[in-house]
C-alpha cells in the first residue's frame, strides 16, 4: 500500500519511509482537536479533516492521537491520497499497515504534526508497502519521532521534515529526499537510510549503528557529521557519485566504514574513525589525508581514488580475493602503510591513473603475494631499500613506470612493456620462481640481479650500466643491455640472442631461445673453470655463436655440451664455429661422451680467433657390419651419399643397432626367392617321373601289374595297357623352410598347385605334354619381408624301357610373376617397400632306373640328373629412400639324386592296391647360394646372398595307388626332403585316366 502526505504534519514520534509528491489538496472540513484516540481511515483517497472518513467518526488530532491506515492500497502504482488541507493535524502515532505491492498512501497538501507524551512514531509494517510524503506535504516533529520501517517496506519522504530529532529503526528502507530542517539529529538503528538531498539530515549529527546502511544518491553532498559504531556500510549505486563532507568519527569503539555499490563515494574531510575502511565495490575518492582515518585500508574489488595530492596515514593496505586498485588520478600519493594479503589467494593490486604512488615505511614491510600491476603513472619506492614486495609478481604496462628511487629493491618477478627506473639502486627479480618476459626499458647505474629458478627474458633495450648478476634460473637477453657486464653464477644460465657488455661466466651460456642463436658481447668474454657453453647444431652447418668484440678467455676446465640436435642431422666433416672474438685463448673441454653415435664423434678445437666443434666420422658403415650381407649393404648405402636414410644410420647408437638396420635394408628377400624357385622346380620333375613310371607299370611290383582291372571274380591285377592314350592330373602341396646360415635370415615357403598331362605311345617310347599352375607364398620374418609368386608351367616328357632298365626324361619352362613387400623401421627412419617383377625357370632332367623283384617286393634303384636355369628380370622397388633397384640376372643349379624305390601289392578294404616308397640322396651344386645384385638410389651395386639351397638332402617318399576303375587310377603320397638346415614336406594326389 502507498500513502502520500500533501499537507503539513507536526509530530513528535518516529515516521515510516515518506515520499512527498506534490499533489494539490482539496478543501477539508474543520476538525476537532482532542486527547489521544485511535481512529481508522476507512476510505481510499480523501481528506484527513472529514470525520466521515474515519471510524469512529472522529478526526484524530491531538497529542498521542493514533491514526491507522489499514485499507489495502491499489497495485497500479498510484495509490491513494490523503489531503491534509485545513490542518495542521497532530498525532502521536501513525500506523501504515495496509497491503500493497506497488502503491500506498500519499500524504499531501498540508502539515502533519507528530507529538506524543514520549516519542512519536511512524510505523510501516507491511512488506513492499510504499507510502510517501510528497513535495506538497510536510512533517513537523514536535516530539522526537521514530520511523520504524519493517523489512521489505519502504517509506519515501519528498516533502520537508522539520522539528525535533528523527530515529530510523527496522530493517526496511527510509528515503529522505526533502530539504529538511529538523534540528534534533538523526539516529540510524536499523535497515537503510537513503539520502537524496544535501539537507536530507537537517542540521544535526547522524549517529549510525553497526549493521546499518547509509545510501547516498547521485549528486548529493552530506555535510552533517557522522558517528559510527564498529562498522558502517556506505553505499553509492552504479553510475552515481555521492559526497560525505562531514566529519566521520567513532561513536565509542574504533570503527570502520565499508564501501558498497558500483558508484563513487567522495570523502572530503579529515576523519578520525579508528578501524579504517573496506572497499568492496566501486570507488572511494578522497581529498584529505585522513579521509579514511588511520586504520587499515582493505580492498576486495574496489578502487581508492585520489582527489588531491595525499599523504595517507593508514597503518596498512590489505588485498582480498578480488584485489584492489589505487588510482592516483593525476595526483601524487604517498603512504607509509605496510601492504599485505587479506586472504589466500589474494587478487591483484593495480596502480592506475597519471601521477605517482610512493610506497614508504620500513624495509621489508611489504610481503604481500598479491600480483602488482602498474597500469598507468608511476609506482615509486620511498626513501628506503626493499620496500617493494619480494613475493609479488610485478607487471609494468606500456607507459607506466616502476621507480626504485635510487634504492635497492627486490620484487618477485617482472613482466610487461613499461619502464623501470633504478637510478643508482639495483633491482632484484625472480624470487617467486616464475618465468616472465619484460619488453620495456630498465635504466640504472647499478645493474640487475636475476634470482629464482624461473626464466626472465629481457626483450627490449635496457641501457644499464653496472653489473648484471644471474644468480639462479635463466636470464634470456633478446634485446640489449648496453654496457652492463654480466656475471653468470654457478648453476645459473644466460641465453638469448641479444647484446651484452662484458660476459664473465661460472655457470652456463646457451645462446638463442630454444633455437640456434647468436649472443653478441661488446667487450670481453671469460669462461671460468666449471662453466659450460651449451651449443645447439643443425645439419646446414649453423650453430649457436658467441660473437665478442673483445678477447675471449677459456679457462682450463671450461666445458662445452652439444644439445638439442637431431643426431641424424650431423654431417661428418662439418666444422661449427661457436665462438669468435678479437682473440681466443684456451679450448673448451667436451662434456659427456664425444662418441655421439656408432659412427660420429664430436671434438673441440680453437685457433687464434675462433672456437670450433668438429664432426668426424670415426668408422665406415661397413666396419660396423659383421655378416657379408651387412657389410655389402653398408658399402652400398654409404656409396649413395647424403640422404635422410644415411643420416639416420649415422645417428644409430651402436654397432648392433647398425647391424639390425643393415639386415632390414639388404633386400635379402629377393635373393632368397631365387633359391626357392630353383628348388621348387623339382615339383614338376617329380610329377612327370611318377607319371612315366606308372604308365610303364613301374610303380607296382612288376611291370605287368601297374593297374587293377575288373574280372569275373571282381577287381584283379591286370597287365598295363601301355599302348593306350592317357590323361592324368596331379594336385600337390608343399611347405618348407631354410634356417638362417648366420648371414641370410630363415626363410619359409609354401606351394600349392595342379598339373595336367596327356601322353601316348610313339613306338617304344611314351611321349607326353604337361601344363599347370601353382602359387607360392614365402617370407623372411626376421627381415620384415614377404612375397608370393604365381607360376605357370609347360613341359614335354618321354620315357622307354629296355628290359629291366627304364629311362625317363623331360624338359619344362615356368613363368613366374613375383610380388614382394617389406618394411624397414629403426631409430629415426621408417619405410615401406614393394616390387613386382617377372622370372622364368627352364629345366631339363633325366633318370635311369633298374627294376628287380625280391619275393613280393619290387625294387628300383635309380639315378636322376636335373639342370635348372633361372632368369630374373630387373626391378625397382616402390617406396622411399630404402628402395632398391636391380638389373636382370641368371642363376642355375644342377641336382643329382641317387636312391631306391620299393613297392608291393596290398589289399585295402578288399581292393587291390600298390604300396610304394622311396629313399634317396640329393646333391646340389652350382648357384646353391642365391645372389641378388641391388643398389640404393645414387649408390653402387652390392650383392646380397639369400637363404642357401641345401647341398645334400635326404629324400623320403611313401604312398599308395588304387585302381578306381578299369581306366582310372588314384594315387596318394607324401614326399619329404631333409637337409642340415632345411626341410620340405609335400603331399600329392594323382589321377590317371586311360582311353
Amino acid at each position: 500500500m502507498n500513502a502520500r502526505l500533501a499537507g503539513s504534519l507536526l509530530s513528535s514520534t518516529s515516521l515510516p519511509a515518506l515520499l512527498i509528491a506534490g499533489l494539490i489538496a482539496a478543501a477539508v472540513t474543520p476538525i476537532n482537536s482532542g486527547a489521544a484516540s485511535a481512529e481508522d481511515f476507512i476510505h481510499n483517497s480523501g481528506d484527513w479533516g472529514i470525520a466521515a472518513n474515519w471510524t469512529p467518526e472522529t478526526i484524530p488530532n491531538g497529542v498521542d492521537a493514533v491514526a491507522n491506515f489499514n485499507h489495502d492500497a491499489p497495485d497500479q502504482g498510484l495509490g491513494y491520497t490523503v489531503f491534509l488541507t485545513g490542518g495542521p493535524y497532530t498525532v502521536g502515532t501513525l500506523n501504515l499497515n495496509a497491503t500493497s505491492t506497488s502503491g500506498g498512501y500519499r500524504f499531501s497538501n498540508g502539515v502533519l504534526n507528530f507529538q506524543a507524551s514520549g516519542q512519536a512514531a511512524v510505523n510501516v509494517q507491511t512488506n513492499n508497502f510504499i507510502p510517501d510524503l510528497d513535495a506538497g506535504g510536510s512533517f513537523n516533529l514536535i516530539s522526537d519521532t521514530v520511523f520504524t520501517v519493517a523489512a521489505g517496506a519502504h517509506f519515501t519522504a519528498d516533502g520537508t521534515i522539520s522539528g525535533a530529532g528523527l530515529t530510523k529503526s527496522g530493517d526496511g528502507l527510509l528515503t529522505l529526499n526533502g530539504a529538511n530542517t529538523y534540528t534534533g539529529g538523526t539516529n540510524l538503528y536499523g535497515g537503510t537510510l537513503s539520502l537524496g538531498n544535501d539537507n536530507a539530515l537537517g542540521t544535526g549529527v547522524l549517529s549510525a549503528f553497526s549493521g546499518t546502511v547509509i545510501d547516498i544518491q547521485n549528486g548529493v553532498t552530506i555535510s552533517n557529521d557522522l558517528t559510527i559504531d564498529l562498522s558502517q556500510t556506505i553505499n553509492v549505486g552504479s553510475g552515481a557519485t555521492g559526497t560525505y563532507a562531514g566529519q566521520i568519527s567513532d561513536l565509542s569503539d574504533p570503527s570502520a566504514i565499508i564501501k558498497t555499490g558500483a558508484g563513487t563515494l567522495v570523502l572530503t574531510n579529515n576523519n578520525s574513525f579508528g578501524s579504517g575502511a573496506r572497499i568492496e565495490e566501486g570507488t572511494i575518492r578522497v581529498t584529505a589525508d585522513y579521509a579514511l582515518g588511520v586504520g587499515p585500508i582493505t580492498f576486495n574489488g574496489g578502487t581508492l581514488q585520489a582527489g588531491a595530492n595525499l599523504t595517507l596515514p593508514n597503518v596498512s593496505i590489505l588485498f582480498g580475493a578480488a584485489g584492489g586498485t589505487i588510482d592516483t588520478n593525476g595526483f601524487d600519493v604517498s603512504t607509509t602503510a605496510s601492504m599485505g594479503d587479506d586472504s589466500t589467494p589474494s587478487g591483484t593490486f593495480t596502480k592506475t591513473g597519471a601521477g605517482t604512488l610512493t610506497v614508504d615505511g620500513f624495509s621489508g614491510n611489504n610481503t604481500y603475494a598479491t600480483a602488482t600491476n602498474v597500469a598507468q603513472g608511476t609506482l615509486k619506492a620511498g626513501l628506503i631499500t626493499n620496500i617493494f614486495s619480494a613475493n609479488s609478481a610485478y607487471t609494468i604496462e606500456s607507459g607506466a613506470t616502476l621507480d626504485l628511487n635510487n634504492f635497492d629493491q627486490a620484487i618477485g618477478s617482472l613482466a610487461g612493456a613499461g619502464a623501470v627506473n633504478a637510478g643508482s639502486g639495483r633491482l632484484t627479480t625472480g624470487g617467486n620462481n616464475r618465468s616472465t618476459v619484460f619488453s620495456g626499458v630498465i635504466t640504472g647505474t647499478n645493474g640487475l640481479i636475476k634470482d629464482g629458478t624461473g626464466t626472465f627474458e629481457l626483450s627490449g633495450s635496457s641501457p644499464l650500466s653496472g653489473g648484471v648478476e644471474v644468480k639462479a634460473g635463466t636470464l634470456l637477453v633478446s634485446g640489449s643491455l648496453g654496457d652492463a657486464g654480466i656475471t653468470v653464477d654457478s648453476g645459473a644460465t644466460l641465453g638469448g640472442g641479444g647484446t651484452v657488455g662484458v660476459l664473465d661466466t661460472f655457470g652456463t651460456v646457451a645462446p638463442g631461445k630454444n633455437a640456434i642463436g647468436t649472443l653478441s658481447v661488446d667487450y670481453s668474454v671469460q669462461f671460468r673453470a666449471g662453466s659450460t657453453y651449451a651449443v645447439e647444431l643443425n645439419s646446414t652447418g649453423l650453430s649457436d655463436l658467441i660473437h665478442a668484440s673483445g678477447a675471449a678467455t677459456i679457462d682450463s676446465g671450461a666445458g662445452l655440451t652439444v644439445s638439442n640436435i637431431g643426431l641424424g642431422d650431423l654431417v661428418a666433416g662439418t666444422r661449427y664455429t661457436v665462438l669468435e672474438a678479437a682473440s681466443v685463448s684456451g679450448t673448451f673441454t667436451l662434456v659427456g661422451d664425444p662418441q655421439v653415435s656408432a659412427f660420429v664423434r664430436l671434438s673441440t678445437t680453437s685457433d687464434a680467433t675462433h672456437a670450433y666443434v668438429d664432426v668426424t666420422q670415426t668408422q665406415t658403415f661397413a666396419a660396423a657390419g659383421v655378416t657379408p650381407n651387412q657389410i655389402a649393404t653398408a658399402d652400398g648405402l654409404e656409396s649413395a651419399g647424403s640422404s635422410a636414410l644415411v643420416s639416420a644410420v649415422l645417428a644409430l647408437p651402436s654397432d648392433a643397432a647398425a647391424q639390425a638396420a643393415f639386415d632390414q635394408l639388404s633386400g635379402e628377400i629377393h635373393a632368397s626367392a631365387k633359391g626357392m624357385l630353383l628348388q621348387d622346380s623339382r615339383l614338376l620333375q617329380d610329377a612327370v617321373t611318377a607319371r612315366l613310371r606308372g604308365a610303364f607299370g613301374d610303380s607296382g611290383k612288376t611291370a605287368s601289374l601297374p593297374v587293377m582291372a575288373y574280372g569275373e571274380d571282381g577287381i584283379q591285377p591286370m597287365a598295363a595297357d601301355t599302348d593306350r592314350f592317357a590323361i592324368w592330373s596331379q594336385g600337390f602341396g608343399s611347405w618348407g623352410g631354410t634356417d638362417s646360415d648366420g648371414n641370410a635370415a630363415a626363410f619359409d615357403r609354401s606351394t600349392g598347385g595342379l598339373l595336367v598331362g596327356a601322353d601316348g605311345l610313339a613306338g617304344a617310347w611314351r611321349i607326353g605334354v604337361v601344363g599347370g599352375y601353382s602359387r607360392t607364398s614365402f617370407d623372411a620374418d626376421d627381415r620384415n619381408s614377404s612375397g608370393d609368386s604365381d607360376n605357370y608351367h609347360l613341359g614335354l616328357y618321354g620315357g622307354t624301357n629296355w628290359g629291366a632298365i627304364a629311362f625317363r626324361t623331360g624338359a619344362a619352362y615356368t613363368w613366374h610373376r613375383i610380388s614382394t613387400s617389406r618394411s624397414v623401421a629403426f631409430q629415426g627412419f621408417a619405410d615401406s617397400l614393394s616390387a613386382d617383377y617377372d622370372a622364368a625357370t627352364a629345366q631339363a632332367f633325366g633318370e635311369l632306373a633298374y627294376k628287380t623283384d625280391a619275393g613280393p617286393f619290387a625294387f628300383e634303384p635309380f639315378a636322376n640328373l636335373a639342370y635348372v636355369n633361372l632368369h630374373t628380370d630387373g626391378f625397382a622397388e616402390r617406396g622411399g629412400a630404402a628402395a632398391l633397384t636391380s638389373g636382370s640376372s641368371t642363376s642355375d643349379a644342377t641336382f643329382t639324386t641317387l636312391g631306391v624305390r620299393a613297392s608291393t601289392d596290398i589289399t585295402l578294404g578288399g581292393v587291390a592296391a600298390t604300396a610304394r616308397g622311396m629313399l634317396g640322396w640329393r646333391h646340389a651344386f652350382g648357384d646353391v647360394t642365391p645372389l641378388s645384385s641391388v643398389a640404393f638410389a645414387g649408390g653402387d651395386s652390392f650383392t646380397i646372398a639369400g637363404a642357401p639351397i641345401a647341398r645334400d638332402a635326404m629324400l623320403v617318399e611313401a604312398g599308395f595307388d588304387v585302381q578306381l576303375a578299369r581306366n582310372a587310377t588314384l594315387g596318394l603320397s607324401y614326399a619329404g626332403q631333409f637337409g642340415a638346415d632345411a626341410f620340405d614336406n609335400g603331399f600329392k594326389a594323382n589321377l590317371g585316366i586311360k582311353f
